[in-house]
């Protein structure tokens, strides 16, 4: 009995090993002008592998990460990249919510002293989950000035999660949407488990109005490229509060 018990484990073991090794390392872009780039991480849902669309920022203090790897095993390697990369350490990371694809784990960089930022709603979801909280709280609506760059992280409403904010970079003209905003690629609205998707198109609305149109909004998973996220986004919540 102990022998099967053994060979079970064994197995088990190997198979997550296996699976985890199938997902993709991550891969940074090519940078929004001169210091914010974008990398791309992977992960499997619902037995399918999807992107995940993050962003850093290049200031004179040190690298700002805005959510982290979706795999936790790849969060060093990102930091030695980077490190590499710009000849700076990370010394902030921001999450815009509680899912694994955005805040992670962040006892992993709070134990290496790194400023970790989420919202006190992300604090309350990620501490009702289990996990790890962020060592400061993100002020939404503040300009966030480092090294000589700056960014703000605005709340605009529930839709993804009640937690999910954005991030407004602009120098460059550059939004990150994060899993509020869906790829113009995408099917469907994805994971819905926590969304509020009636109160997601007046949040999409309130973000069309806040920012530019001219402004590249960054979706969360999938495709990057292109303009029409936003719009397909409102589609796709349409067609969902529609059935």
């Amino acid at each position: 009995m102990k022998k099967s018990v053994k060979v079970f484990t064994m197995l088990f073991l190997f198979l997550i090993n296996f699976f985890n090794a199938q997902v993709r390392d991550f891969v940074i872009e090519k940078p929004f002008g001169e210091n914010l780039y974008l990398y791309k991480t992977f992960g499997v849902f619902g037995g399918k592998e999807y992107s995940t669309n993050a962003l850093y920022l290049v200031t004179k203090k040190g690298v700002v990460l805005f959510d982290v790897p979706w795999q936790k095993t790849q969060y060093q390697s990102l930091m030695d990249t980077i490190k590499k990369r710009h000849n700076l350490p990370v010394i902030a990371v921001f999450a815009t919510h509680s899912h694994a694809d955005r805040a992670g784990d962040l006892s992993f960089y709070n134990s290496k002293g790194i400023k970790t930022y989420a919202t006190a709603k992300t604090n309350e979801l990620l501490k009702k989950e289990g996990k790890a909280t962020s060592n400061t709280i993100t002020k939404t609506g503040k300009k966030y000035k480092i090294g000589g760059e700056e960014f703000v992280v605005d709340f605009l409403g529930e839709g993804h999660t009640a937690d999910n904010v954005v991030v407004w970079f602009p120098k460059y003209n550059i939004l990150d949407g994060g899993c509020l905003v869906k790829s113009s690629a995408a099917v469907d609205l994805g994971y819905m488990g926590e969304a509020n998707v009636q109160q997601w198109p007046t949040t999409m609305k309130n973000l069309k109005a806040k920012y530019p149109a001219t402004a590249k909004v960054i979706p969360g998973h999938d495709e990057w490229k292109g303009n029409d996220h936003v719009k397909h986004t409102l589609d796709l919540l349409q067609k969902q509060n529609s059935k």
